[in-house]
């Protein structure tokens, strides 16, 4: 498929389920409907840190942010060839060492013309592009964007690929607010399990909170804030909060937020390891997983 058709062609999707009215405050239950048979229990899968071997070459588009530039960190430490693509195509402002051992290339996802080249080789490719804005900027950089990489990275034969999805909190109204961040989550969702039905995998944490540097002299320690409120769920039982989850509007209270680096640790392995299977990895199973 030629590059202009692969925009056309994930444009489009994103489009007709914009349309799909099936979308209620989570995300649609086609959506990595095979990944409800997963095991629960993937423990196993995350606790060695050993690779294969020859490096593997792992894209991480987003790598430039929070979530990505983390999963850039923890990929070189797991001894990966690790190329970081955003739209700028520059480090991260950390003075970390690790920095320095990731190639750091630009790309926007919206125009395949960008990265296509950069998939040639590659095993595996993290996909940590999301974002706020309008309806319309919400469904293109959380749908049409990721749907467009999804498609391109089939077509070069990629093996596994990763999307860091969101949990979706039980909000009334949460559609009319976020309605193209829903759709645009959904239509990759739905794009990945349709081209990588056996390797992909999507993440779907809620809050995620760690040191997110903002500036060369700004950065937030966001655990300070929800760390505790980490602490009290697990002393709560993770099964009795997912019940009160259920719960609509004060239920949003009770989703345990998870840490940046969990996040980045399963990304990492997902992607990593044929071992873990394809589907769904939903914050419950990202909180039973924050202890390393």
């Amino acid at each position: 498929m030629s590059q202009p058709m692969l925009l056309k062609s994930a444009l489009s999707r994103v489009s007709i389920l914009s349309s799909n009215r099936l979308i209620g405050p989570g995300l649609s239950r086609a959506s990595f409907e095979a990944g409800n048979n997963r095991p629960t229990a993937l423990s196993a899968s995350f606790t060695s840190q050993d690779v294969s071997p020859g490096q593997p070459k792992l894209l991480v588009f987003g790598g430039r942010g929070f979530v990505g530039s983390n999963v850039c960190k923890e990929a070189v430490g797991m001894g990966l060839t690790v190329l970081g693509i955003s739209r700028g195509g520059t480090p991260p402002l950390i003075h970390e060492p690790w920095v320095g051992a990731v190639e750091w290339a630009r790309g926007n996802a919206l125009e395949p013309q960008t990265f296509v080249r950069h998939l040639e080789g590659a095993d595996a490719v993290v996909s940590c592009i999301g974002g706020f804005g309008t309806t319309e900027e919400m469904l293109k950089v959380n749908g049409a964007a990721n749907v467009s990489l999804i498609e391109a990275a089939k077509a070069a034969g990629v093996k596994r690929f990763v999307f860091i999805s969101a949990h979706i909190p039980n909000i009334p109204g949460i559609d009319a607010v976020l309605g193209g961040y829903i759709r645009g989550k959904q239509a990759t969702e739905e794009a990945l399990r349709t081209h990588f039905p056996t390797s992909g995998v999507a993440l779907r944490p809620g809050v995620i909170y760690g040191d997110r540097v903002v500036s060369s002299t700004l950065t937030l320690p966001l655990g300070m804030a929800f760390k505790p409120l980490e602490m009290l769920i697990e002393r709560m039982g993770i099964d009795q909060a997912k019940q009160f989850a259920g719960v609509p509007l004060v239920g949003a209270a009770f989703v345990p937020p998870v840490s940046v680096e969990t996040v980045a640790r399963v990304a990492v392995r997902a992607a990593t390891d044929p071992s873990v299977p394809s589907g769904l990895i939903d914050v419950w199973e990202l909180a039973s997983k924050d202890k390393r």
